[in-house]
Formats: structure tokens, C-alpha cells, sequence
């Protein structure tokens, strides 16, 4: 499980991230991510309704934690992240994820640790 200090949970911080941030695709996930006050990392996590019931959103939700969780340590500090969940995401392994999260952030110039 995440620590407190490195979730995000407001609304507030969620709507500041779509609105001001950038967005990394793929067929799995979008991460959008913005340079943060703060020097910690903190993510958020959003699975929609389409995804499927309940069970099927909150354990592709699971794995999606699990990866960060893994890559915690590889993400460049100073940034807030946003994970949401595309239907490609309910086939998918926590191992597939964390080679995502890490080809989407070299991509995009900011390299893991």
C-alpha cells in the first residue's frame, strides 16, 4: 500500500492535474503528470465504470497500486501522477504495467532513477 504522502485524493488536485498537466497514452493506461509544489510523489488512481463491476474495476485498481508501488522508487521526485485505466487494463499484469510506467516516462524525457 502507498503511504499517505504519496496519495492523491482531493478532487481539487485531480482537476489541477488534467487541466495543467500532460498526458502519456497507452493502451492500457493514461498518466498524466505535472511538476508539484512539493517534492514528494503522489499519485492518484481512476478506473472507470466501463471497465466492468465493481470486482473488475477494483482489481485492475489493485494492480495498477502494485506497480506504482514497485516503481515507487524510480519515479522522478517532484511530480504529481494521475493513473487512469483503459479496458486494455483488464487483461493486463502488474508486470506489464511497471514496464509501461517506465517506457511511457523515458518517452517522455523524464527518466526513472
Amino acid at each position: 500500500m502507498l503511504k499517505q504522502a504519496n496519495r492523491l485524493r482531493r478532487r481539487q488536485d485531480f482537476r489541477r492535474i488534467y487541466q495543467r498537466g500532460k498526458a502519456l497514452k497507452c493502451h492500457a493506461f493514461v498518466l498524466y503528470f505535472r511538476p508539484a509544489a512539493k517534492g514528494a510523489v503522489r499519485i492518484g488512481f481512476s478506473v472507470s465504470k466501463k471497465l466492468g463491476k465493481a470486482v473488475e474495476r477494483n482489481r485492475v485498481r489493485r494492480k495498477l497500486r502494485e506497480a506504482v508501488r514497485l516503481e515507487l522508487a524510480a519515479l522522478p521526485s517532484g511530480y504529481d501522477y494521475v493513473l487512469i485505466a483503459r479496458l486494455g487494463a483488464k487483461d493486463e499484469t502488474v508486470e506489464s504495467f511497471r514496464r509501461q510506467i517506465n517506457k511511457l516516462l523515458k518517452g517522455a524525457g523524464i527518466s526513472p532513477r
